[in-house]
């Protein structure tokens, strides 16, 4: 694999899939410049960011 694919896939969080009968609901991404993946469609969630600090 890649490096690109690897940074692309490193990933700590969570992701729903949300049924409503035979649908999926899902989330178009803004259209930023400097965000990943800008104007896709994703599942709703998101990762989880830990800031460490010192006691």
């Amino acid at each position: 694999m890649d490096a690109y694919l690897k940074d692309q896939l490193d990933f700590t969080g969570v992701k729903v899939a949300l049924l409503v009968g035979k649908n999926i609901l899902v989330i178009l991404r803004d259209n930023k410049p400097g965000i990943p993946w800008p104007n896709m469609w994703e599942l709703p969630g998101g990762d989880c960011v830990i800031i460490m600090t010192g006691a």
